[in-house]
């Protein structure tokens, strides 16, 4: 592959944008990871280990992903093979983040799939949230799973583990993150007692928001 140039405006943005997801709460130490399409073949993607937190341009691998090589020596996370197999998946996404925010987290690791139709952010920004069961983190049975998902969803939790969230910028992708785990910590906090919006309004919202 030829060498990949990448501007120093658009590193920059990476690194600050990863830092932005983890001063929202979404991520914790060296969980989570992030994403960015550049072309057909290669994307940005946070380095493994990285805490997101303290990101820098030293924390970006550029990475192939036919095969997970990396174009600048900067070893990819763990996770590049589900990154790779959603952006093969879906051509309309740029930007990918796997997170593990605490409320979302823990509605992942129950055995009960919730409604997660809490807030009308849900219906208006989400849409449906499906379940991947576990399956071991990095492992391309894994990213297979999360691929199959994406092909009509961008928000999917996998069990145990965490979240997937994907969209065409960084914008959609942080506010769709942000709004599930707005969701899943009122549904924590009500229990039992929780309302969900009603079946019958879920369209109506879909098309308000057209």
């Amino acid at each position: 592959m030829k060498k990949v140039r990448v501007s120093d405006e658009v590193m920059s943005e990476f690194a600050s944008r990863g830092r932005e997801v983890a001063s929202k709460g979404l991520v914790n130490c060296s969980s989570g990871n992030i994403s960015f399409r550049l072309n057909e073949e290669c994307i940005l993607i946070s380095q493994t280990g990285c805490w997101l937190e303290n990101m820098t341009e030293v924390n970006i691998s550029v990475m192939n992903i036919r095969d997970g090589s990396s174009i600048n020596q900067i070893i990819p996370s763990g996770e590049w093979k589900l990154h790779a197999g959603i952006y093969k998946q879906r051509p309309d996404v740029n930007v990918i983040l796997h997170f593990q925010s605490p409320n979302a987290t823990t509605l992942a690791c129950i055995d009960k799939k919730p409604d997660y139709n809490a807030i009308i952010e849900i219906p208006l920004y989400i849409g449906n949230i499906p379940h991947v069961p576990f399956l071991m983190p990095g492992s391309i049975e894994l990213a297979n799973a999360v691929a199959e998902q994406c092909i009509t969803n961008n928000v999917i939790q996998l069990s145990n583990h965490g979240q997937v969230a994907i969209g065409r910028n960084y914008k959609e992708v942080v506010e769709r993150a942000v709004f599930f785990e707005l969701s899943c910590s009122i549904i924590i906090k009500t229990g039992v007692n929780l309302k969900s919006i009603p079946e019958v309004d879920l369209g109506m919202l879909k098309s308000y928001r057209k």
